[in-house]
């Protein structure tokens, strides 16, 4: 089974800097140790050790370290990452025909799942209304996520062309979950 890491190589990327192997799936004790260690010892690449002075490698500053952090410890938006690093070495083949057009499939959910939401408050049990929803939508983006982590498992082109597809439909499901918050929010200042 090919690996992602067997894929990359080159320049730093969010993985090594905190010392991970490149992967949709992260350790996230190790992350939050590396990031601790990557912000108390100095902003260096080398953990705690700081870095000689003729050193070819470039300090982290904190924001960068931050940026990476919350990159790889966000599910979506390490896939997106992961893409993204694929995608600039020559491994990724960009947007096909397909995928253009599952945009507008992905638009028509993201139609009718607003639809849904406005039908849902207008509802005499709004509230009740609305939380089925978020419920569906939580199982909906956990199963989302499953399959998204069984593709990036092996980055076939066809695997990372199903992947951009999942992530996409996986971003709409947040925006719907926070929108559907937001109205059950709402709701509870109207009662």
């Amino acid at each position: 089974m090919a690996t992602i890491s067997a894929v990359l190589g080159g320049p730093k990327n969010y993985f090594d800097l905190f010392e991970l192997p490149i992967g949709f799936v992260v350790d996230r004790s190790r992350l939050s140790e590396r990031y601790r260690a990557l912000l108390d010892g100095g902003s260096t690449l080398f953990g705690s050790v700081r870095r000689p002075e003729i050193s070819s490698q470039p300090e982290q500053s904190p924001i960068e370290i931050e940026l990476a952090y919350r990159t790889l410890v966000d599910p979506l938006a390490r896939a997106a990452y992961l893409l993204d690093l694929l995608d600039c070495r020559g491994e990724g083949f960009g947007a096909s025909a397909g995928e253009h057009n599952s945009l507008g499939a992905v638009l028509m959910a993201e139609i009718e799942l607003r639809e849904s939401l406005d039908e849902a408050v207008s509802r005499p049990d709004a509230a009740a209304a609305v939380a089925t929803i978020l419920t569906q939508l939580a199982e909906q983006g956990a199963s989302l996520e499953k399959d998204l982590e069984r593709l990036l498992a092996d980055p076939s082109p066809k695997n990372l062309t199903a992947a951009r597809e999942i992530l996409r439909r996986l971003e709409l499901v947040g925006t719907c979950r926070r929108d559907a918050e937001d109205r059950r929010a709402a709701l509870a200042l109207r009662s």
